[in-house]
């Protein structure tokens, strides 16, 4: 593979994976560079670290989630592997991800960052 060719590829953020082929499961597409590829891949590993850390907590019963850290450590590091994943998905992934309403970079026209600008589909 040549080191800027993009693949298509299938993320998993509920599995935290990604795949080479669809499954039947809840799959976003994404078209990404080797070193994109490896780049969502960290993210989704920083994720499932948090993950399992805020799991270890939920059999605490007076501990309030709206104030539990690693609760919330969780819920930023779910919204960056969203990020990740808007960055380098396709046109369908991206409205996935615009309709979830999580993202709040997404909700201001003003925000200019690479890769959340509006794509023009006129041509």
């Amino acid at each position: 593979m040549i080191a800027n060719e993009k693949k298509v590829y299938y993320v998993s953020v509920s599995g935290n994976s990604i795949e080479t082929e669809p499954s039947k499961g809840e799959q976003l597409t994404i078209e990404a560079t080797e070193e994109e590829l490896a780049e969502l891949q960290a993210v989704l590993d920083q994720g499932q670290s948090n993950d399992e850390t805020t799991a270890l907590r939920t059999p605490i019963p007076y501990k309030s989630a709206d104030h539990d850290e690693a609760q919330n450590e969780f819920t930023d590091q779910l919204l960056e592997v969203y990020r990740a994943i808007y960055r380098v998905g396709t046109e369908e992934t991206q409205t996935h991800i615009r309709g979830m309403n999580i993202l709040e970079e997404l909700k201001h026209t003003d925000y200019n960052h690479p890769g959340y600008e509006e794509k023009d589909t006129r041509q």
